[in-house]
């Protein structure tokens, strides 16, 4: 079982050592991890900083990255003994100009594996709430659609990540704001989503985090793993997007269940930025 999103206490809004999270991922029976910490260089806003042994740090600072690649790889070793895979990986938040705000020592880090993600609108976090409805209150829902697909269209092009991550996050707080037609906001953005993705040969996630906050689905939801799926792409990865330990694993087996239901051949590894498709009886094999 894997699980490709997690981040540990260098994100800022995250609690735990990569440790304490290997740990719990052994418990949970977890035979592969990814470490994705939040890569966020939007200068307009406050977060653009990460927890470096108990001090806030500067994205664009190349300690960080000296300390986080050292910290997992170290300790990857270590648990790979005990059954454990640990990957090095990040999360990249996007927004116009994105590229060229990211830290120098980005380019030259050797990540297994890279998630693009959009929270900023107009550079407030729609998944944070609080912020989310000063978005919702200045655009309409088709106004709200177009500024976000059109951001994560855009960013696939840039060839920074591997696959995007919790692809209707706009739900969390918009269903509430919008009501349930916005369950349909993907449906005009799938064709050229889906040729982008095809094209630059990006996946997408499977993030169970939504689960967790009583929402009824992951996201992406299904109808649009199957409307992906029907349109060509083969690559998805799964993860609980935990920001504690106590969260690794969390609802990884319902969305495993859901990408087979949608008829995936398997769900996704990597290794070195390549992709691999487990089929799903090597899975259940290993598993």
């Amino acid at each position: 079982m894997f699980d490709y999103h997690i981040h540990p206490s260098y994100s800022i809004d995250a609690e735990g050592t990569v440790e304490e999270f290997c740990r719990a991922a052994l418990v949970v029976g977890l035979k592969e991890i990814a470490f994705t910490t939040h890569l966020d260089a939007d200068r307009v806003g406050d977060d653009c900083y990460v927890n470096v042994k108990g001090k806030r740090v500067d994205i664009a600072s190349s300690v960080w990255f000296e300390d986080y690649e050292s910290r997992i790889r170290t300790t990857g070793d270590r648990y790979e003994e005990q059954g454990l895979r640990v990957l090095l990986g990040v999360e990249v938040d996007c927004f116009p100009g994105v590229q060229g705000a990211l830290p120098e020592r980005f380019f030259s880090t050797d990540f297994d594996f890279i998630i693009g993600s959009v929270h900023l609108i107009d550079h407030i976090a729609i998944s944070a709430n609080g912020r989310a409805e000063e978005v919702f209150r200045k655009y309409s829902m088709e106004e709200l659609g177009e500024r976000y697909f059109s951001i994560l269209i855009d960013s696939i092009d840039l060839e920074i990540f591997d696959v995007l991550a919790h692809i209707d996050l706009y739900r969390r707080y918009g269903e509430v704001f919008y009501g349930e037609s916005i369950h349909d906001l993907w449906k005009p953005h799938l064709k050229e989503l889906s040729s982008k993705m095809l094209s630059k040969r990006v996946g997408f996630e499977i993030n169970t985090s939504s689960l967790r906050r009583g929402m009824q689905q992951p996201m992406p939801e299904e109808r649009i793993m199957r409307a992906l799926r029907d349109e060509g792409i083969s690559t998805v990865t799964v993860g609980s997007d935990a920001h504690t330990p106590f969260d690794v694993g969390k609802g990884i087996n319902v969305a495993l269940d859901m990408v087979k239901q949608a008829g995936f051949d398997g769900p996704s590894t990597y290794r070195k930025r390549k992709s691999t498709i487990i089929p799903w009886s090597d899975y259940e094999k290993q598993n």
